[in-house]
């Protein structure tokens, strides 16, 4: 999940919050770390919970109280999958290290496929 990368930073840095909120929030949180990134996110979070009244419990207060302000962040090129060819999609489901989405069935059973963006440009095998 694109979120990760982000909740494993913030653990680092010594903020330990809950994460449980609603399916809006989630996409809220994705879009923001592909705009402006996990670094960013992380130092405004570690700004604000040392700067708090109160001690700071939940995420969902980082995403009211700035997050959905930051600027983009300054990318040099685009990011590039391991192989080192193609960019990544940008698509807020596609987890830009292993190009993977998260797909539910109609009987509610997650699993992760291969973002159908990122993987449609690469070289198949034609059968004879």
């Amino acid at each position: 999940m694109l979120c990760q990368p982000l909740i494993a930073a913030m653990t680092a840095a010594g903020i330990t919050v809950s994460w449980s909120m609603k399916p809006a929030d989630w996409l809220a949180i994705a879009e923001i770390v592909q705009r402006a990134g996990v670094p960013a996110m992380v130092a405004f979070a570690t700004t604000t919970a040392r700067t708090a009244r109160d001690p700071v419990r939940y995420a969902t207060f980082f995403l009211r109280a700035g997050w959905k302000g930051l600027p983009p962040a300054a990318r040099a090129s685009p990011s590039l999958s391991a192989s080192g060819s193609d960019p990544h999609c940008g698509h807020p489901d596609c987890d830009p290290i292993s190009r993977t989405r998260e797909i539910e069935d109609d009987h509610g059973i997650r699993s992760l496929v291969r973002c159908p963006s990122c993987h449609s440009a690469s070289p198949k095998g034609q059968a004879a």
